[in-house]
Formats: structure tokens, C-alpha cells, sequence
């Protein structure tokens, strides 16, 4: 999908929102790099100004759509009542905005991008457990301190050759 197939459609949402909830503020929406999350609702409590992320590698539009009105229902929670997070306020807001209220959906995101972004591999001595990361985490820079959650083997980490 397009930025700009994506842009109209967050917009869209934006303006159906406003329209459903009476008193919500503009707030401006960006197409982040993300690949682990397909949102974000950020607020900064000394300026009170909020931006909406949205993760570009996002393939399908009811995906946005999804995605948009559960940051919709954050700004809608944060706006009327001061709360941040999935609690009941966000649930009732998100349900009566069309979406669904739970914290955290699991939808299908671009396997291809997700594999060339992976620098690390993580994998156990032992069991043979393997995990990637794109960063270097804590894990990754010093994995002598960590052991294998399945097994307590000794973590061994290697780098992922590019493709």
C-alpha cells in the first residue's frame, strides 16, 4: 500500500471520529518505520500536544482502519478523560468507534521486511530454541548474563547474514 493510499485513509478515519466524538481535537498523524507495533498514541503531558504513529509496512486498508480507530479511541480517552492505556474507558470508546477493544491485535505483518530487518540471532546451546532481534539489546551484547527460558542452556548469538 501506498503512503499516500494510506494517508487519505488514516484522514478519513480522522474526520469519522470527529465527527462520533464530540470535542476531539485535530491531532497530526505520521507513517513511522515501525515493524513490532502498527500504532502509537503519544502525548506529551507538559505541552499536552499528542501525535498518532502508524506503521507504514502495513499491506492491508482494514488494517489501517483497525489500526486508526484504536488510536482514535487512545486520543478520544486521553482528551475526555485523562487516561492513558486499555482500561474500560478505552474499551467502551473504542467499541463505539467501530474497533475492536483489546490491547494488542495480531494481524499478518510483511515476512519479507520483518526477515531482512533481523541482525541478530539468538539461539540456545541446548535446546536449540532460536529467536532474532533487529536491535542490539541487552540480550544481544551480553548474552553470558541470560539463559534459555525453556532449558537454562547457555544463549549464544550470532550475526544474520543479509539476504
Amino acid at each position: 500500500m501506498k503512503p499516500a493510499d494510506m494517508l487519505a485513509i488514516l484522514h478519513e478515519e480522522q474526520a469519522r471520529a470527529k465527527a462520533m466524538v464530540a470535542g476531539l481535537s485535530h491531532v497530526s498523524i505520521r507513517l513511522s518505520r515501525a515493524t513490532t507495533e502498527f500504532g502509537a498514541f503519544l502525548v506529551d503531558k507538559r505541552t499536552r500536544s499528542m501525535e498518532i504513529r502508524i506503521s507504514r509496512h502495513i499491506d492491508d486498508a482494514e488494517i489501517v482502519r483497525e489500526t486508526a480507530r484504536h488510536e482514535f479511541a487512545h486520543q478520544a480517552a486521553w482528551e475526555r478523560y485523562g487516561h492513558l492505556g486499555h482500561g474500560p474507558l478505552w474499551q467502551t470508546l473504542a467499541v463505539f468507534l467501530g474497533c475492536a477493544p483489546v490491547a494488542c491485535a495480531t494481524y499478518p505483518v510483511n515476512a519479507g521486511l520483518l526477515s531482512e530487518r533481523q541482525r541478530y540471532a539468538v539461539t540456545c546451546d541446548r535446546c536449540g530454541w532460536s529467536t532474532t532481534r533487529q536491535r542490539r539489546s541487552k540480550l544481544v551484547a551480553r548474552p553470558w548474563r541470560y539463559a534459555c527460558a525453556r532449558c537454562s542452556g547457555a544463549l549464544r548469538v550470532s550475526l544474520v547474514a543479509p539476504t
